[in-house]
């Protein structure tokens, strides 16, 4: 059987980059990805996402329990491709908060903090705007950001600075009320995804191995240590790949925990329903998930501007297209959100607390396959950064391509449905500001006749969505109830750890690539650093 110092399992943001650093520093290393190669162009076209990121050829889409008003669900997707979810995401490039980071390593968990991740920032980065004390030139992710935008993102942005929000060329330069084009990992129109950037220069190497279409299927343990993952190719065989130094689990917020759970590590309860046998009881493997749901304001412009008219049917989207392959430029060239700000949903905080993304375009339902209306239209969205509602995810049998059972726990807390409907009326106060409001001709979604905040909790969770940010199932932290120590070891085995959004135990304050990845480089230095 084929045997390796480091098995990573899961290709994604943190996976990829930290596969590189670890053959970097002279490891052998065996990446196990259940997708498939990402060369399809579809992956590297930045709005390419459209086609990929609910297409169950190309990402996993798991099905969430009820929620809500209506009791409906939703589809929580993930990258099932070289690259995990950094291959469809919307590549806004959002570093977290200094303070977020502070606070992480101040609740327990050293080696987390703001010094020892901005210097991983900078090294990673080749910044359109230059090399700063904040940001990095010369590194392998190249970060753009536009330089101005059509008549409607402009009047966005100055609506935004009407109310405060000050209108800056670096977004993650700075943690105050802020508004600005979004920073994103494309490079001349491509994007840069975590397999573009960091795994496949690594695949060079000798000391690297990638298998694909391989889904663990569960840890093997020796003892009370990890010792590799058997895997499925599909083909009705399972085989054994071992480790001869650590198993790393990257396989993301929700196939993690299941990994977990399929090894017997997880709360008993759990594990007793879906038939499998308790090696190790962990009441938080699977608990204490945290997701960015996002409500929507959508407008209805007074005239024929935006990207609207340029992508609402077939005809105008292959033009938009050939003018991508001529020029590299246009609204497919485009991360998933043009604009991003940072805000405080009501006065007296010390921070920001809520995050928006504006974009000239709106739809006839927040799903991408109703598409792009045809009125012309613009669509601003927002969340609380640091939700407080938990939510869930586990196993619900043995089979590893069942879907989980996936709790949402949106507006669970009180501060929560307080934060979402103050920032609500800060999305509205923007709109209403010139040079924004002389463009609009009317609220379209939810509708300015709804006002009680009820109505207005409901109206998001009915037309809002996932931020596909979902973290914290397998939680870092001191206490010995942690799934993992700051180290990212998990307790209770030798040989195992976790470096993937399930090890967060709070939200860094925004989007979640960015940071991931920089945790991934962050995870090589300890592991190299002990070994």
């Amino acid at each position: 059987m084929p045997t390796f110092d480091y098995l990573v399992v899961g290709a994604g943001s943190a996976g990829c980059v930290l596969a590189a650093k670890l053959a970097e520093g002279g490891a052998s290393v065996a990446v196990i990805e259940a997708g498939g190669s990402d060369r399809s162009p579809v992956f590297h076209i930045p709005k390419g996402f459209a086609f990929t990121i609910d297409n169950p050829a190309k990402s996993w889409v798991y099905e969430t329990e009820p929620f809500g008003p209506l009791g409906q669900t939703e589809h929580w997707s993930r990258g099932r491709v070289l690259g995990g979810s950094s291959a469809i995401n919307g590549m806004v490039w959002n570093r977290g908060a200094q303070a977020d980071w502070d606070g992480l390593a101040a609740d327990g968990n050293p080696g987390w903090g703001w010094d020892d991740i901005l210097p991983i920032y900078r090294a990673m980065e080749d910044h359109q705007l230059g090399a700063s004390d904040l940001r990095g030139a010369g590194g392998p992710v190249h970060i753009s950001v536009q330089a101005e935008g059509d008549e409607v993102g402009e009047a966005m942005l100055g609506a935004a600075s009407a109310v405060g929000m000050k209108r800056v060329d670096d977004l993650n330069a700075s943690d105050d009320d802020r508004v600005g084009f979004g920073p994103a990992n494309i490079r001349k129109g491509l994007r840069q995804s975590a397999a573009k950037t960091f795994l496949r220069p690594a695949m060079k190497r000798k000391n690297v191995t990638v298998l694909t279409k391989a889904m663990a299927t569960r840890i093997l343990f020796e003892g009370d240590r990890a010792v590799g993952v058997e895997i499925s190719r599909g083909n009705g065989a399972n085989e054994e790949v071992r480790a001869t130094r650590e198993v790393i689990l990257t396989a993301g917020n929700i196939e993690t925990p299941a990994l977990l759970e399929r090894s017997g590590i997880g709360r008993a309860d759990v594990l007793g329903d879906a038939g499998v046998e308790v090696r190790l009881d962990r009441e938080l493997v699977g608990e204490q998930c945290r997701e960015h749901r996002w409500f929507p304001l959508q407008l209805r412009l007074n005239r024929h501007i935006g990207y609207n008219r340029l992508l609402h049917k077939p005809s105008r989207q292959a033009l938009s297209g050939l003018q991508y392959l001529a020029t590299r430029k246009g609204p497919v060239a485009t991360p998933a959100y043009d604009m991003v700000g940072f805000l405080k949903s009501r006065p007296g905080l010390d921070r920001p607390d809520a995050q928006i993304l504006m974009t000239p375009f709106s739809q006839g339902h927040f799903s991408l396959e109703l598409g792009v209306e045809e009125q012309p239209g613009m669509s601003i969205i927002g969340y609380p950064l640091r939700p407080t509602s938990f939510g869930s995810t586990h196993i619900r049998s043995t089979d590893p391509m069942s879907g989980p059972r996936i709790v949402t726990g949106y507006l669970a807390s009180e501060y929560d449905r307080t934060v979402f409907v103050d920032l609500f009326a800060r999305m509205r106060e923007i709109v209403q500001q010139h040079p924004l409001v002389d463009l609009v001709k009317a609220e379209s979604m939810p509708g300015a006749a709804l006002q009680d905040p009820q109505g207005i909790l409901d109206a998001g969770m009915i037309n809002g969505g996932t931020s596909y940010h979902a973290a914290g199932a397998c939680a870092m932290g001191s206490d010995e109830s942690a799934v993992v120590d700051p180290a990212l070891r998990v307790r209770g085995v030798d040989g195992l750890r976790i470096i993937d959004a399930s090890v967060l135990p709070v939200m860094v304050a925004g989007n979640l690539n960015a940071p991931l990845m920089a945790m991934g480089w962050r995870a090589a230095e300890l592991i190299l650093g002990e070994s």
